[in-house]
């Protein structure tokens, strides 16, 4: 297929410099990480079992940065195109909007992620 040949040329090689499952396992690290950071802030934010010695701003820091990871890591693994097939997940998001949008209450076309 033309679009995944396309998309392996973009790729910065990390996949092929470390292979392909630890690009899997760096997913699995940097989502675990992320995942850690917004519980934190998200107690911080209802006043709940605050993590002491830490600002608002040090914690918003760790969640961009986190989240930055996760950004950087999601762009290589989707060049793993022999594994992760970029269409079915447009369609899976896609699907996942529109079921939000209706739990939700919204116009389908309002909800965007």
């Amino acid at each position: 297929m033309e679009n995944r040949e396309e998309a392996r040329k973009e790729t910065t090689k990390l996949a092929d410099a470390i292979g392909t499952p630890a690009m899997f396992e760096m997913m699995a690290e940097e989502a675990t990480e992320l995942s850690y950071a917004c519980q934190k802030f998200a107690r911080y934010l209802r006043g709940e079992n605050l993590v002491h010695g830490k600002t608002e701003e040090e914690m918003l820091a760790n969640v961009h940065e986190e989240m930055a990871d996760v950004y950087v890591t999601l762009r290589e693994l989707r060049k793993v195109t022999e594994y992760i097939d970029n269409v079915k997940i447009c369609d899976t998001m896609d699907e996942k909007r529109k079921r939000m949008a209706t739990r939700l209450g919204l116009k389908e076309d309002s909800f965007i992620f």
